[in-house]
């Protein structure tokens, strides 16, 4: 309820002719621009993370102990830990001749789009900890981009109690859909819309766009929304979101 009131009085207000900037300022990037304050973008795709994650949504599932373990820490921890909880922190490291003599670990979006063949991955999730490689990355010529990538986490975490989980994992095990699952499902989104909230697509060649894409084409949109369609579902004006619950701008 909250989010439909927020978005509604936004595009109301940048409706109003005292509102409407007639200067030459920058283009919205998409349609969200014009529907939520970009003020609280950030909050919005936290509070998404947070309705799907293991504590409140679908997955990854828990068992009822360690879901309300989760939910105790949350209500708990300091807010920097209350962040991972709701959403990993994502940092990718290319497979490329300069990165095997000095790697450099990227931050990127908590997204299933960051899964690149040739980039290894560091993600924290406060209890777990994850290195992930693309399937291009398989060799043992890559182990210092990995020790790289645990060293990271390991620094990060250090001291943290209850100490994290570290996995490693390969692109097409099973095991790898402790990580997947736990990335926002871009691939859902239209093309155009992936392109502005992950401007680094566009470094792809068409042919390994198409691919990483097809790596989860095997998805119900229904089951797991992604956050541009769980956002319309709330926010659009048909939604009957508005009368569900109780309302912060009450």
């Amino acid at each position: 309820a909250t989010i439909h009131r927020i978005s509604s009085a936004f595009r109301l207000l940048g409706i109003r002719p005292d509102t409407m900037s007639t200067s030459n300022e920058r283009s919205p990037s998409s349609s969200l621009d014009f529907a939520f304050p970009p003020q609280l973008a950030q909050g919005l795709r936290l509070l998404y993370n947070l309705k799907r994650g293991p504590m409140l949504g679908i997955g990854p599932l828990l068992s009822t102990d360690d879901r309300a373990v989760a939910r105790s820490l949350f209500m708990r921890l300091p807010l920097d830990d209350c962040l991972l909880l709701m959403a990993p922190t994502v940092w990718s490291c290319r497979a490329d001749s300069d990165a095997l003599r000095n790697p450099v670990l990227e931050p990127v979006p908590p997204v299933t789009l960051s899964c690149w063949d040739n980039c290894i991955l560091a993600a924290d999730q406060f209890d777990h900890l994850y290195v992930w490689s693309g399937r291009k990355t398989f060799g043992s010529e890559y182990d210092p981009l990995r020790e790289a990538c645990k060293n990271h986490l390991l620094a990060r975490s250090q001291g943290r109690f209850p100490k994290p989980r570290l996995l490693f994992l390969k692109e097409g095990d099973s095991m790898s859909r402790r990580l997947t699952s736990r990335l926002a499902p871009a691939h859902g989104d239209p093309p155009e819309h992936q392109l502005a909230y992950f401007p680094a697509l566009s470094s792809l060649p068409p042919s390994e766009l198409t691919t990483l894409r097809d790596k989860f084409r095997f998805y119900d949109p229904n089951a797991d929304p992604s956050f541009r369609r769980w956002f319309w579902e709330v926010a659009s004006a048909s939604s009957k979101a508005g009368k569900e619950g109780s309302s912060l701008c009450e």
